[in-house]
């Protein structure tokens, strides 16, 4: 059937309204923990069925043994769902007790993006599902890490929730992904970054307010200045090792700088060599902050 996937001990389909009172039940014997980083509303479940559409899916797991309880293993939603040239969506979820903690939500969340990656009319046809969690919460980014989710960064006060301080606050989020080409994914699966690298020709003087470490903090990346306790090869074998790259700030040969930065694993022909300049203006870091992201992206 559409949008229904089964596995070895959960089942996972679209709500109806046989499912609310177990609904009801599942989500008021959770509320306590689900607490921390959400707002269960044990009501709620007509309010979802009557919001399904072809941009917002709902997703529930029932185990295929419920042991006597009332069988809710969990539940995702698909939302904010954009076609045509994006086709990608964000998932929420919630396990609900006794199942919680058990293994049957990651089955159920497994086969949920089964559908979700899945050709119409079974699945939704999209290309990549993206979710947000609070730094915090551990358990919830373990679970995505294990079914393959690659973490590709962080948004400031994301979304209005509760959090571990027990209030309701504009809260933090890192952004994991997974896409449809990689799926299924490897569990834990590590998505290497573009390395980058950029040279400032500068005296080894420390001046926190120069060009070599407003980029360093602009790109994210070390920054490895050449002076009487870092000597010029060992500066360029700390960047060689440096799975992220990082800024160079040293005076010397155009020879001696072609020939450390090849031996760091970069081609000296795409780095950018920047001139130390008097003042260091916030825009002029953010450009040449850009400009070497942008030089590096045309060499993949």
């Amino acid at each position: 059937m559409p949008l229904t996937a089964t596995g070895g001990d959960v089942e996972v389909r679209p709500p109806t309204e046989a499912d609310v009172a177990a609904y009801r039940e599942a989500v008021t014997r959770s509320t306590r923990r689900l607490s921390r980083f959400s707002v269960p509303d044990p009501e709620n479940l007509p309010a979802v069925i009557a919001a399904q559409s072809p941009t917002y899916r709902t997703f529930m797991m029932w185990a295929r043994d419920p042991e006597g309880d009332h069988g809710l293993v969990g539940r995702v939603n698909v939302s904010n769902v954009v076609f045509g040239a994006f086709r990608s969506a964000t998932i929420g979820y919630d396990a609900y007790d006794p199942y919680a903690g058990q293994g049957l939500f990651a089955e159920g969340l497994g086969l949920a993006l089964d559908l979700a990656f899945d050709d119409p009319p079974r699945g939704m046809g999209l290309h990549r599902v993206e979710a947000n969690i609070q730094p915090t919460n551990t358990r919830s980014a373990g679970l995505v890490r294990s079914l393959g989710f690659v973490h590709e960064g962080f948004s400031r006060e994301f979304l209005h929730l509760p959090g571990v301080d027990g209030r309701r606050d504009w809260r933090d989020h890192d952004r994991y992904a997974v896409l449809a080409t990689d799926w299924p994914a490897v569990p834990y699966r590590h998505q290497a970054g573009r390395r980058v690298a950029a040279v400032v020709r500068a005296s080894p003087v420390w001046d926190p307010a120069g060009l070599a470490p407003l980029l360093a903090a602009e790109l994210a990346v070390p920054l490895y200045t050449a002076g009487p306790e870092l000597a010029l090869p060992v500066l360029f074998e700390l960047l060689r090792v440096s799975p992220v790259g990082g800024v160079v700030e040293c005076r010397t040969s155009d020879a001696e700088l072609r020939m450390g930065l090849a031996r760091a694993r970069f081609d000296p022909a795409v780095v950018p060599v920047l001139d130390q300049v008097e003042s260091v203006s916030r825009a002029r870091v953010a450009r040449t902050a850009l400009e070497t992201i942008a030089a590096f992206a045309a060499t993949t």
